[in-house]
């Protein structure tokens, strides 16, 4: 589900957070998403690091295709019962879903994987311009 008003909690709530700022290029992804399994794994959260790198691989990949070489942005937060994922890119398009033809069977899938494997996902505008995508991942009891 994709709600633009709602707004999780501030990074201060966390209990751990890994943060990054990069150009947004091809090989940025698989740096962060490498980054992001070994900080989940050291977090003890070895049980969603399929899904949530999945997640952190689309969502970095289309704030590289929003903008490319531009400043891109990732945090990673671990909150007692959720795992909260967000990129910003620079870009003033919303993220939109692609529409269900059968192109989606080789690209557009992005946002659609990431319905299905978080809780919450959803988008914000920044003051300074871009915007902001985010989804929360249940974490095991």
């Amino acid at each position: 589900m994709c709600t633009p008003e709602y707004h999780p909690s501030p990074r201060f709530m966390a209990d751990e957070v890994l943060e990054r700022a990069v150009l947004a290029t091809p090989s940025s992804v698989g740096l962060l998403r490498d980054l992001a399994e070994a900080h989940l794994n050291k977090w003890g959260l070895a049980s969603v690091v399929d899904d949530a790198t999945l997640v952190i691989s689309e969502l970095l990949t289309n704030a590289v295709k929003a903008k490319p070489r531009h400043l891109m942005g990732f945090r990673l937060m671990k909150w007692r019962a959720v795992l909260y994922i967000e990129v910003f890119d620079e870009s003033s398009e919303d993220a939109v879903p692609a529409a269900a033809t059968g192109d989606l069977l080789e690209n557009g899938r992005g946002l659609h994987i990431v319905a299905a494997l978080s809780r919450h996902w959803g988008q914000r505008r920044e003051p300074g311009g871009g915007k902001t995508v985010y989804a929360l991942l249940d974490l095991p009891g």
